[in-house]
Formats: C-alpha cells, sequence, structure tokens
C-alpha cells in the first residue's frame, strides 16, 4: 500500500522564475492573503473617494480577485483578509498619520458618508460584498499599512504551516508592498497578483510591480489572478480527510530511520513526554561568565554564584548527547550592543552598572563580545551551533530566533540555563505561546535563590503542564542513548553551519 501523496502546484508564468522558488505548492502551504478590500478604500463615499481619487482604479482587481479566491475556497487552501482601520478611541492613531489624513480632507476617526474614516466598526471599514469572507475565513484587523505590524498574522501563519503566500488587494505601493517587504523578510515566499491588487495611481502600480522583479526578484514573484486560480485548481478539490498512513515498518535506510525516529521521556512530569527527534532542539540559557564566576557582575551585586555551578554538570551532559546525534543547538547570551542602542532606558535605570567596567580582564559589563559576556568554558560553543545575543530577558525577544527554528523544522525544545526564574522561565514562555512543546532540564538550571527555581518548576507543570514539561539530565540523556548515534543530517539544511543572531 503506497503511502498517501499531496497534490502539488506551482505557476509556471511567473516573472522572473518559476514560483514557488522551492518547486511546488501543497494545499496546507499556502495561503490566499487579500488586503484591504474594503469600502473605505474602494467604495462610493469611501476614505479613497473622499480623498479624491478614482476608485475605478482600486475597484479593478475585485473581479479578478473573485475567481482567485473560488479557486482557493474550492482547493481547501487557506484564505485570510485584512482590514485597514483604527479603534473607536483611535488609540492606536498615530499622531502624524491622523495629520496627513486630515490634510488631504478626510481625517480618520471624522464623519463621513460611510461613518467614522477608518473606524473600526464602521460601514466604510468593512469588507466589500462581493469579496465578503467566509464564517470560516481569518480576518486580521491592523492599525498599520502592514499586516504583520500589532496583529497575529504571523503566529497564524507559522502555526498553519504556511510558507507560501499569495498576495492581492489594494493599493499595490502602500498596503499590499509593505506587507510583501515584511513577509519576505520573514521568510515566506511570495506571489504577487498583478491584476489583483491596484494602485490610486496606475504608474504606483506598474512600479510597484517592476520593484518585486528587480535584482533577481529581491520580493518574490508576480503572476496574474488566472495564472493563480490554474495553479490552485491543480491542487483540486478540498479533500475528504486522508487516508491513514500505512501501518507497515518504513523502508530500512538511514533516511528512513532519522525521519520515523522519536525521544520519550516517560518519566517527564506531569506527564509522559515524547517528541519526533528531528524536531527536537537544546537550548542553553545564558551561561556566561558575567553570570557564574566569582568577582563577576552577578556576584558584585551580592548574589551567590556558587549556587549556580551545579547546573554546569548537568548541562555538559546534555550539551555532549544532543552533540553525539547531530541535534540542534542553541546557545543564547544577554548582551547588549557596544554604542547600547538595543538597551531600554528603564533598563538602564534598573542596572546603571551595565556597559560599567568592574574588572579589566572581563571588560564591560553585558556587552556583546566582551570577555565576561563569554559563556564558560565547560559549554563553550562548537562551530556550527546558533549563538542568539539577546538584549532582554527571554529569548525571543528582538532576536530572530523563532524564524531561525522555524526554518529549520524544530517544534520540540528542552531548556537548560541560568537563572531559572529570570531568563530560562521568560524563554520557556515566550517559547509556549509560539507554539513549540517545551521541557525544562531541572538539574541543569539554577538560580541564586533556591525557592524561586522550586516555584517555576511547580508552575511551568501547573493546570497538568501549562507551559511544558519537567524533567532531569538523566532522563533526557536516557531518551537519546536508543537512538543510532551521528544521525546524519541532510545536506544544506543549514543546522551545522556557523551562525549568530
Amino acid at each position: 500500500m503506497s503511502a498517501y501523496r499531496a497534490p502539488l502546484a506551482n505557476v509556471p508564468s511567473a516573472e522572473p522564475y518559476v514560483w514557488p522558488y522551492d518547486g511546488a505548492v501543497e494545499r496546507n502551504s499556502v495561503a490566499l492573503i487579500i488586503i484591504d478590500m474594503q469600502v473605505d478604500f474602494c467604495g462610493r463615499g469611501g476614505y479613497v473617494d473622499t480623498m479624491g481619487y478614482d476608485i475605478a482604479l482600486t475597484r479593478a482587481p475585485i473581479e479578478p480577485l473573485s475567481r482567485v479566491l473560488a479557486a482557493a475556497r474550492e482547493a481547501g487552501v487557506r484564505v485570510i483578509h485584512t482590514r485597514e482601520g483604527h479603534r473607536p478611541s483611535l488609540s492606536d492613531l498615530p499622531a502624524n498619520k491622523r495629520f496627513r489624513s486630515a490634510k488631504i480632507g478626510a481625517e480618520i476617526g471624522q464623519p463621513g458618508p460611510c461613518g467614522r474614516v477608518l473606524t473600526r466598526g464602521e460601514p466604510g471599514w468593512e469588507i466589500i460584498p462581493e469579496l465578503a469572507p467566509l464564517q470560516s475565513e481569518d480576518v486580521i484587523d491592523k492599525p498599520g499599512k502592514g499586516c504583520f505590524m500589532a496583529t497575529d498574522l504571523d503566529h497564524i501563519l507559522r502555526t498553519a504551516g504556511i510558507r507560501h503566500i499569495l498576495l492581492g488587494g489594494i493599493t499595490t505601493d502602500v498596503c499590499v508592498h509593505t506587507t510583501l517587504r515584511d513577509a519576505n523578510d520573514l521568510g515566506f515566499e511570495c506571489l504577487l497578483l498583478a491584476d489583483g491588487t491596484a494602485a490610486t495611481d496606475v504608474s504606483n502600480h506598474m512600479a510597484a510591480l517592476h520593484m518585486v522583479k528587480m535584482q533577481g526578484s529581491v520580493f518574490g514573484a508576480v503572476a496574474t489572478c488566472d495564472a493563480a486560480a490554474l495553479a490552485l485548481a491543480a491542487l483540486g478539490p478540498k479533500p475528504a480527510p486522508p487516508p491513514p498512513m500505512p501501518t507497515e515498518q518504513p523502508r530500512s535506510s538511514a533516511d528512513s530511520a532519522a525521519a520515523h525516529a522519536r525521544v520519550s521521556m516517560p518519566g517527564a512530569m506531569p506527564t509522559p513526554f515524547s517528541a519526533p527527534v528531528g524536531k527536537l532542539a537544546l537550548v542553553m540559557i545564558d551561561f556566561q561568565r558575567d553570570f557564574m564566576e566569582e568577582k563577576g557582575f552577578a556576584a558584585s551585586l551580592g548574589n551567590d554564584v556558587s549556587r549556580l555551578l551545579p547546573a554546569v554538570e548537568p548541562a555538559r551532559r546534555l550539551l555532549a548527547a544532543f552533540r553525539q546525534h547531530g541535534l540542534t543547538i542553541v546557545h543564547t547570551l544577554e548582551c547588549h550592543a557596544p554604542d547600547l542602542s538595543d538597551l531600554h532606558e528603564s533598563k538602564r535605570q534598573r542596572c546603571s552598572r551595565i556597559a560599567q567596567v568592574d574588572c579589566p580582564a572581563r571588560g564591560r559589563i553585558l556587552i556583546r563580545g566582551e570577555p565576561g559576556n563569554a559563556i564558560v568554558p565547560a559549554l563553550t560553543p562548537q562551530p556550527g551551533e546558533l549563538i542568539v545575543h539577546k538584549p532582554g530577558k527571554g529569548s525571543f525577544y528582538a532576536t530572530g530566533l523563532h524564524e531561525r527554528l522555524q526554518a529549520l523544522g524544530i517544534t520540540h525544545l528542552v531548556f537548560a540555563g541560568v537563572t531559572t526564574e529570570v531568563c530560562v522561565q521568560t524563554s520557556m514562555r515566550e517559547a509556549n505561546d509560539r507554539g513549540y512543546e517545551c521541557v525544562l532540564v531541572t538539574d541543569a538550571t539554577e538560580s541564586y535563590f533556591p525557592q524561586f527555581k522550586r516555584a517555576t518548576i511547580e508552575m511551568i507543570v501547573a493546570q497538568n503542564g501549562i507551559v511544558g514539561w519537567t524533567a532531569d539530565t538523566a532522563e533526557v540523556v536516557a531518551a537519546l542513548d536508543v537512538l543510532p548515534r551521528a544521525m546524519p543530517i541532510a545536506a544544506g539544511d543549514g543546522r551545522r553551519g556557523a551562525a549568530a543572531l
């Protein structure tokens, strides 16, 4: 019995390359995002009409988009709609945006023919009937031009496993292009629908299309709505649930064994933990000299750094086990840029000694690249292990770690590090909110305050594991020991290449 294979599709007529770059899309890897097809932008009496622009231009994409939308729905492809608009209180309206809208005679928030201009809940804010969302389709409400700023769009796309995006809507040069650029930087493979977008100025629309294709295609590719609809049709109608995968053993090969291997920790709390080995990574949080050594920064604040040292040997054993199997390893360092451009004033006020020199041999405190900011020798990273420089307590804030883990296909994280209740717990909570399954290794983490470590562990496993699981080093190492040694990693997956964030 052969395994179920999902239909694949691409857009051969896309410019300047056959889209997508990685060969084809699957039904569950692609989404259609229709941007701001609202009355305010393409309806009589709306924002654009009030400003004096020709809404025939912004209405031009309606019919082509209708065809793509129908094809996406028929194929069971995810459809997302967006609306630009502000809260009735206008608390999310920047002063400069309000000023510009008032200057052109259509001040946001003021009464107009379609209700308060660009204000949530008003008639002009609604999506036009021709492209109205189905109840099952997500709608993103955004206060800016880009669909990612101050919204949960990125979270929705990554949670759904979306890698490829079809972009249509208005206007090409403003909201669509802002979203396209953000999506490109976030690693999504984008196709801009040439006749499924429009601008209030034809030359701006054409320039926006041309910009996408420059420099070998700097933002993605461009195609017509008909070409995109044809590709979606190739996926076939929305299927019934796929048949179950075959129960017989996979072919005997190293790659097949690696793809199906799992690690299991039956002694994890509050319930047994299991993870696909190829999707598992170790995250080593802030094993820094500044925090762990006598006469270092943390010691100078009156902390007993000897309380952290018991975590070093278990962490070393974890590193050895993950390295033995060629698994992804991340090291984090709390630190700031030498010019302190990433140091919030509130943090500077609470810790005025950041960037000061207590000991010449350690350099400036918590500054990237200084000797005191290095990881302790027993846990020194090896070439190819990911190093994350973070300006905050959490490892996901302002670092790009989430995007890197997503690119590697990582879904499960094992955490070690210091201190348990501050940087480790913050990072684990961030990971949990982003959909990762997390395990805290209890003897490979420590705090200057033992009671806080105990409280953190209790918080994590509360309510049947509301943040994740806990296990000790022996449990984790034993789970890995049943795997073949030095599991191969596919060439070019980037997991062993030198990297730093």
